[in-house]
């Protein structure tokens, strides 16, 4: 890389971002400074254009650098990937270096600051971002992606990097909803020598065990290696996949299965997994490897993923942690030609292959004889209990379904251990519905009206944690800690509340519930805050080794009064 990549990117962000970055605040200055904040404020917008899939205009406007920034320099939410963007950013205009300790530091004391939250050490662009961070914060779901672009060409320091990884470490406790990438002066250049939208995606895919269909279109068919999948994510993100489908949805049961067996048994991979379908404009087989099946290098042209999106995510977000093992797994592929097709084509084979039906999890509950029986006792009762998937539960209140079932009776035990795991994947609940914990949950000895009594409680529980007006931090317990009160709630009254024989709560009871779920969640608050009080708390509730100390402090307190 040299000055005349830096003057590449520069004239680009100048074209791109004139009039699109706000300099009220360099008002009176240099044409030196108010130039360096310009270029400056560009690559955080053009990180987030390029990043987000997003316009000049919204990236411009996502920028948030200026005094009182607290190292965040741009901030993006995407709503349907549930993933939050964190900039930092440095113009360098002799285009060496990389960027200090002390820059570095500043930036993640900031994104702690985002994610406690502390909206009165930030500047007002980023307070005008509030509710926007809010709702991202609120999402059980939501992942971070802090992203560090910088125009020097040096990578970061040993320091830096211990400095990045220790913070991941730390946050990253329970899932990883939390990844960091570096963009330095040859990544930015080479993003903008391609475009914003990118040239259409060129690659050399080895494919082994392959084979081919040429009527009526022309494909390839056969195995890739994993890590290379990761490779296309990490440097084609977000145009490897076709605009008109889901992106990566984080952290879902499906997708948590996929990368626990990554990281696990990634020589099993290739059998638990359903695979990705391509398509590209043309796809010719190259010299290398001979004429054998076994093995051979393709030219793919115009590459795009239009089924496996989470699979691919997944893989990404397993190579990151785990890369020696995602190298031992492959991933069944198959490219589509559509060159020569019509152009229907193309529409149909995303349409058709992203609308299959998806078995689930919840789905092998329905070979459970027991959940028959409980419908069958609750029907006589008049209660609607639905727990097969297509099954349609009916207006009135007098129904409910497998997940708040499971739920309830997660959180109803005496440790909080399948509360946590109820909030961290339910999925897991019911994984073998042979032994624990589902036999735990559901066994012969379940009586079909205290199931349907529990499952009211856990309703009184969500409207006492949801009637009242909280705010900030206090709000955010109150949604991610729900799983947790919840468990507090029938630890304490669930006794006195199982003696009524009526099958409904009372009034009466159903104010009792609300009030004791409200003062468990001050009292939550108290010793959360005491222990953890910079956590990230869609984290925090599905960590269970600081739930169960939590937990054990919460009784502790109890008993001694």
């Amino acid at each position: 890389m040299s000055q005349f990549h830096l003057g590449v990117i520069k004239n680009y962000l100048v074209e791109t971002f004139n009039d699109k970055i706000d300099l009220k605040d360099y008002e009176g200055k240099s044409e030196h400074d108010r130039t360096n904040a310009f270029l400056t404020r560009s690559v955080a917008a053009y990180t987030m254009m390029a990043l987000c899939d997003i316009t000049a205009d919204e990236a411009g406007a996502s920028v948030t650098d200026g005094f009182g920034d607290n190292g965040i320099d741009g901030l993006y939410y995407n709503q349907k990937e549930n993933l939050l963007f964190l900039v930092q950013s440095k113009w360098r205009n002799d285009g060496t270096g990389s960027v200090d300790r002390g820059e570095i530091q500043k930036f993640l004391l900031g994104v702690r600051d985002i994610i406690v939250p502390r909206f009165d050490r930030f500047n007002e662009k980023i307070n005008k971002r509030s509710t926007e961070i809010d709702q991202a914060l609120r999402n059980a779901n939501t992942n971070f992606m802090l992203v560090l672009a910088y125009t020097g060409q040096s990578d970061l320091s040993t320091e830096v990097e211990k400095d990045i990884q220790t913070f991941l470490e730390e946050l990253n406790d329970s899932s990883d909803f939390v990844t960091f990438k570096t963009l330095k002066q040859s990544n930015l250049y080479h993003m903008i020598a391609k475009g914003a939208q990118g040239d259409p995606i060129k690659v050399d895919v080895a494919i082994s065990n392959w084979g081919s269909i040429e009527e009526p279109n022309k494909a390839y068919y056969g195995q890739v290696a994993a890590s290379d999948i990761a490779q296309w994510w990490e440097e084609y993100y977000p145009r490897l996949f076709s605009p008109n489908i889901r992106m990566f949805l984080g952290d879902t049961d499906v997708n948590d299965n996929i990368v626990n067996t990554l990281k696990n048994e990634p020589e099993k991979f290739w059998y638990y997994n359903n695979g990705i379908t391509a398509l590209c404009s043309t796809i010719k087989k190259k010299p290398l490897g001979g004429a054998t099946r076994e093995y051979g290098i393709f030219e793919v042209e115009d590459l795009k993923i239009v089924n496996g999106a989470q699979t691919a995510g997944a893989i990404a977000k397993a190579a990151r942690s785990n890369t020696e093992n995602v190298e031992k797994a492959v991933v069944n592929i198959r490219f589509i030609q559509l060159k020569d097709s019509p152009e229907v084509f193309e529409r149909e084979i995303t349409r058709n292959t992203n609308t299959q039906n998806r078995i689930e999890k919840r789905d092998f509950v329905a070979l459970d004889p027991e959940q028959e029986r409980i419908k069958d006792e609750l029907k006589l009762h008049g209660i609607n209990y639905v727990y097969k998937s297509g099954e349609i539960a009916s207006s009135n209140e007098e129904n409910f379904d497998i997940v708040e079932a499971t739920v309830a009776r997660a959180c109803n035990q005496l440790e909080i251990d399948l509360a946590v795991q109820a909030k961290r994947e339910i999925g897991k609940l019911w994984d073998n519905i042979e032994k624990a914990p589902y036999k735990k949950l559901f066994n012969a000895s379940v009586n079909s009206l205290e199931l349907w009594k529990q499952v009211q409680i856990l309703r009184a529980v969500e409207e006492g944690l949801s009637e009242k007006d909280y705010a900030g931090r206090e709000r955010l317990y109150a949604i991610h800690g729900n799983r947790f009160v919840a468990n507090l709630v029938f630890r304490e009254l669930y006794e006195i509340l199982a003696k009524e024989q009526s099958s409904m709560i009372t009034e009466e009871q159903l104010n009792l519930i609300k009030d004791k779920t409200q003062n468990i969640l001050q009292d939550l608050i108290i010793i959360a805050e005491e222990k953890y009080p910079e956590a990230m708390l869609a984290s925090l509730f599905k960590n269970l080794s600081k739930c169960k100390e939590i937990h054990t402090e919460y009784v502790k307190r109890q008993n001694a009064q």
